[in-house]
């Protein structure tokens, strides 16, 4: 599977973790209570939020090399552009960017000084946010970072212009005005619709995973600029490091310190982020060819990862989750009981234990389409309506009009009950779960399909373009789960939902829980959308992923992390 990151203002593509060897069968629904909503991450999280090694940034030592892997070349450089929003991308920019805000421990946010001055909520009826730049902050070439660029930017994912290929529109569409103060690096926020996670759109990254604050003016003002001008070429670097070097070739990608970053000197004097494909990661890791490497839920990982003599595991909390996405826009998943029975009959406890238990994580199936487990305001509210149940599963069937011919197989008005699934190659992670599945639907008489295409061409030829019928890939979160998961659901031509369906009420009842400033009230509606989501089926939620992590002995402020950003002028190796 892979996955899709779910970025702050918008969800994300990211490619799925790789697993472990799941069995057919199995019991009901999660047997694991719900978290207290009540209650935040830190609190009732049964891993750390933050599990990376931390230093002061005198005690870092001075050069070094740092090299990571991911797992394909950006299809677009710009990660505000619908083919731009796949993990490997971010992770490959992370260094480069960063805005206003950036993300804590515990999931909150704070002013990024480099950046900002000032970051306020300066008015809640109407709702305006005033922001002072940090007049030193320059993009690459030395130019100042103003309130045009962020003016810009905004009026690019507000929706307004459709030619725009935007990944979505949370927050930005509840944008009335950007308006200059007193100085070009002086402005103020103004919305015309309340929004809640108006920090998300200023920057930031979780554990990578970034979020592009702001684009330069003549990019995002620009159509073709925005949608073309960076297929091949990275964006001007707005942060500590740029990328000095593309070896489209060799599969390479060097990133130098930024000449013009004005914040403190960042510690490393060089990082590579090189393609690796998911199979060979344990190895290269193993190899000292790779300083950090995701071991996702693959128990070899896992076992090679711990066998490296100058090396630990980190583990954290996470904000991925695997899921398996159903195009409703035809065939037989186009009848919503069709695809609840397929989600009744997919053992995801099984297939959860099975992927979490040989890394040592709790063990938890995800249950809800907007928190994750330990987030405040996780709720389960799949059990109710897609909790394994093989027999409900088949009486959902009869009530769509099927019946099992003589070969088991489900049959309505003479044609069988076939469901392709596509999935991306040389992935194990893909491979065991469309094995788990096929052998969880040949139960209840479905029968799936293989359809497994070019890991290069998942995304962009096949998730993209709403090209299958089944997929699996994963999500990863953000510390803004409301407005960010938004555009995966509604509506239904969002440039992130693949499902080709949506409900309606969604529209409203998102503008009310996105306006709601009240913590415990928002929680209260955004727990009512999930049902809602629940209610149609679009997306069967599989296995919350904890970020675990295989680290080289020495690298500090670096590693497996929920929600905080990386400081990439700390990164680097204890002194």
């Amino acid at each position: 599977m892979q996955q899709i990151k779910k970025m702050m203002g918008a969800g994300v593509l990211a490619l799925a973790l790789t697993v472990t060897g799941c069995s057919a069968g199995g019991g009901g629904g999660d047997s694991k209570p719900n978290v207290d909503s009540s209650k935040g991450a830190a609190e009732t999280g049964a891993l750390p939020t933050t599990a990376w090694t931390v230093a002061d940034y005198a005690d870092v030592k001075d050069g070094g090399s740092l090299t990571l892997a991911v797992d394909q070349m950006p299809d677009n450089w710009n990660t505000m552009q619908v083919d731009g929003n796949v993990k490997a991308g971010s992770e490959v920019l992370d260094p480069t960017t960063g805005g206003p805000v950036r993300n804590t421990v515990d999931g909150g946010w704070e002013l990024n000084p480099d950046y900002a001055t000032e970051v306020k909520l300066a008015s809640e009826d109407p709702q305006v946010v005033e922001i002072k730049l940090n007049p030193k902050a320059v993009w690459e070439d030395g130019t100042p970072i103003t309130y045009k660029d962020y003016d810009a930017t905004i009026k690019a994912n507000n929706g307004t212009n459709a030619d725009y290929q935007i990944v979505g529109d949370n927050v930005y569409k509840d944008i009335e005005s950007v308006t200059k103060e007193d100085s070009d690096f002086n402005f103020k926020i103004t919305f015309k619709n309340k929004n809640a996670d108006w920090p998300s759109i200023l920057g930031g990254s979780t554990a990578g995973a970034v979020q592009t604050a702001v684009l330069p003016a003549a990019v995002a003002s620009d159509v073709k600029a925005f949608n073309e001008g960076y297929k091949s070429k990275p964006l001007p670097s707005s942060g500590p490091f740029k990328v000095d070097k593309v070896d489209t070739a060799g599969q390479v990608i060097t990133l130098l310190p930024n000449e013009k970053w004005w914040g403190e000197k960042p510690k490393l004097e060089k990082i590579i982020m090189k393609v690796v494909s998911r199979d060979a990661l344990a190895q290269a890791y193993a190899n000292k060819e790779l300083d950090a490497f995701s071991i996702g839920t693959n128990k070899n990982n896992y076992d090679t990862a711990k066998k490296r003599a100058d090396g630990a595991i980190q583990q954290s909390g996470g904000l991925t989750w695997n899921h398996v996405t159903m195009n409703g826009s035809k065939g037989p998943l186009a009848d919503v009981l069709v695809r609840q029975a397929v989600a009744r009959a997919v053992d995801r406890d099984t297939i959860s234990a099975s992927r979490l238990s040989p890394i040592g994580a709790p063990v938890s199936s995800q249950n809800s389409y907007i928190y994750m487990p330990g987030q405040k305001g996780y709720t389960d509210n799949a059990t109710a309506v897609i909790g394994f149940d093989t027999a409900k599963s088949e009486e959902l069937l009869k009530e769509a009009g099927y019946t099992k011919g003589a070969d088991g197989i489900q049959e309505k008005d003479g044609a069988k009950l076939e469901i392709t699934y596509t999935l991306d190659a040389n992935n194990p992670v893909s491979e065991q779960i469309f094995k788990q599945l096929q052998a969880n639907l040949k139960v209840v008489g479905i029968s799936l399909k293989n359809d497994t295409v070019p890991a290069d061409k998942f995304f962009a030829d096949y998730v993209l373009k709403s090209n299958f019928d089944m997929t699996g890939f994963a999500w990863s979160g953000t510390a803004y789960p409301v407005a960010s998961s938004e555009s995966i659901f509604y509506p239904v031509d969002a440039g992130q939902n693949f499902t080709g369906i949506t409900d309606e009420k969604l529209g409203e009842m998102w503008s009310a829980a996105n306006a709601e400033l009240d913590p415990a009230k928002r929680i209260e509606l955004a727990n009512k959308i999930d049902k809602t989501i629940f209610d149609y089926t679009p997306v069967i939620p599989m296995t919350p992923t904890p970020n675990t992590l295989g680290v080289k002995t020495g690298l500090v402020n670096y590693g497996a992390a929920q929600f905080e950003s990386i400081d990439w002028t700390t990164v680097g190796f204890k002194s």
